[in-house]
């Protein structure tokens, strides 16, 4: 069981670093894996996925692994300043991962007609991380497309206008509010967004998976 204290040191870490742990799940891969998400400290700010000096995405089959391959990979990796701040100071926490994106849940949901909050926010999740992968990296940009597809954004900008900043203006009227249901073609839906994430998932480093 992660100690609390230990899981309050290394959340004041990731936030001091803009670096957090992503726990990604899908049925590509055999069991979860581990990427890392990070701000850097330019004057963008640009928000990235640890990647490879080649282009493919970092991923880790545990926690303990993706610190050692961290170090033993450092060459091979597009570092910040943050990142390498970052693993300095948690060598003595037990790290954890700040997030979860469940692309079987999702996938699932979609496949059975299911597009409740949860589901949605999911989706709009997933597609924020493309989104910043395809901005991180101009050799990316080809990726664009798949953002830009009709139903992908009618559903993400659903997400927007009536879930996410109605709740955040107003978590207690929000509860009570009755937002228009998403009239949309759950089969084209579940083809482009399984497209998207084919892209995505081709752009981690899967040899040891």
């Amino acid at each position: 069981m992660t100690n609390i204290k230990h899981l309050e040191i290394f959340d004041d870490l990731s936030e001091k670093h803009s670096t957090w742990i992503i726990k990604y799940c899908s049925t590509t891969f055999p069991k979860s894996i581990f990427m890392i998400w990070y701000r850097d400290n330019d004057e963008n700010e640009t928000e990235n996925i640890l990647s490879y000096k080649n282009g493919e995405i970092f991923a880790a089959n545990t926690l303990i692994e993706l610190k050692e391959r961290l170090k033993l990979e450092n060459n091979e990796l597009i570092k910040s300043e943050n990142i390498n701040q970052w693993l300095e100071n948690t060598k003595e926490v037990k790290i954890i991962e700040s997030s979860t994106y469940d692309l079987i849940s999702i996938v699932t949901n979609i496949k059975n007609n299911i597009l409740d909050e949860k589901t949605i926010e999911g989706f709009a999740d997933f597609i924020n991380l493309f989104d910043d992968f395809i901005n991180q990296d101009e050799k990316n940009n080809y990726l664009q497309v798949y953002f830009d597809d009709e139903i992908i954004k009618k559903t993400w900008d659903y997400y927007y206008e009536f879930i996410f900043w109605p709740k955040f203006k107003d978590k207690e009227k929000f509860k009570l509010w009755y937002q228009p249901k998403l009239e949309i073609d759950m089969e084209e839906l579940l083809s482009k967004f399984e497209a998207v994430v084919h892209e995505f998932e081709k752009k981690i480093k899967n040899d040891r998976y």
